[in-house]
């Protein structure tokens, strides 16, 4: 993985190109080059431990302990295919309560600061950022 990292930052200059003129905006590759720089970061953090740390117990796939996180998988796939068709804000509004309440979590405090926490991502995404998140119709966007 740190090796794959290392490439894609490598590539990523030729494959995020830089617009034309400066509009004030971070860069288009701020984000991934974030993320590549946290995969490689990470990856020699796991390596160090592989190789130098004592060796862990190897654990086998137990379906009863990995069940909750396939679902919390797939109840973001859904969020993902939400946001596409209803735009992030009415995704966020549908699919991180339900999240919270498999979580266990029942406090109404816990939903209603997700909610504002989903409002205000997309609104510094849109006026910060200068990058438009899908909306909701008539929400803005």
């Amino acid at each position: 993985m740190g090796l794959f990292s290392l490439l894609l930052l490598i590539m990523l200059p030729e494959q995020v190109k830089l617009p034309a003129y400066d509009s004030g905006a971070p860069s288009p590759r701020i984000l991934p080059s974030f993320a590549l720089i946290g995969m490689l970061i990470s990856s020699v953090i796991l390596i160090f431990q592989s190789l130098v740390l004592k060796k862990e117990k190897i654990y086998e796939f137990d379906m009863k302990y990995e069940l909750p996180a396939i679902i919390v998988i797939a109840m973001l796939c859904v969020f993902t295919a939400l946001i596409i068709n209803v735009g992030y804000v009415a995704a966020a509004f549908i699919v991180f309560p339900i999240m919270l309440f498999y979580a266990g979590e029942r406090k109404p405090f816990a939903y209603i600061l997700t909610l504002v926490a989903a409002i205000a991502i997309f609104y510094m995404f849109r006026s910060v950022l200068n990058i438009s998140l899908p909306a909701f119709p008539g929400f803005g966007g």
